[in-house]
């Protein structure tokens, strides 16, 4: 069973968006499978290294399109992402090949907890901006290449 498991709530009314925070649902409850055994180490490692990677694109195609729909929270907005990146690579560092099933059982409580503080609350903010911004915000979500590293700076690229 997910412990985390997405709800329409979750919606912020951009298809790409959405999107993005299924899947990062998804990698998280990755954790909620781990159990006794030698798989919590690789599991743990590599929901971290996969969350890593993938929290970078969302928050590079999400910080663009709160810009493009000017959203006045958007510093803020991003320093939230910045923390979150911080802690993940903290805790990679952190874990590095000691990691237990009680260990995932932590991190999966503090991912989840985080992930829907950050939709529920901080992502919603910006949902009336998207609303106004409707037609010149959409293409802010297409897709990223992440080989170009125009779309944050090298530390967060770094996460």
């Amino acid at each position: 069973m997910a412990a985390c498991p997405w709800n329409e709530a979750m919606s912020v009314g951009v298809p790409a968006l959405d999107s993005d925070h299924r899947c990062l649902v998804r990698i998280i409850n990755l954790l909620a499978e781990v159990d006794h055994g030698a798989e919590a180490r690789s599991t743990v490692e590599t929901v971290l290294e996969t969350l890593a990677m993938y929290a970078r694109y969302h928050f590079a195609r999400e910080e663009r399109l709160m810009v493009q729909c000017g959203f006045p929270a958007s510093q803020f907005h991003r320093a939230e992402h910045d923390e979150f990146t911080d802690h993940i690579r903290g805790l990679r560092l952190r874990l590095a090949g000691r990691a237990t099933p009680d260990l995932a059982k932590e991190l999966l409580d503090y991912l989840t907890q985080w992930l829907r503080h950050h939709i529920l609350i901080q992502d919603m903010a910006y949902t009336p901006y998207l609303r106004g911004a409707r037609g010149s915000a959409e293409p802010a979500a297409e897709p990223l290449d992440l080989a170009d590293r125009s779309h944050g700076d090298a530390r967060r690229m770094q996460a």
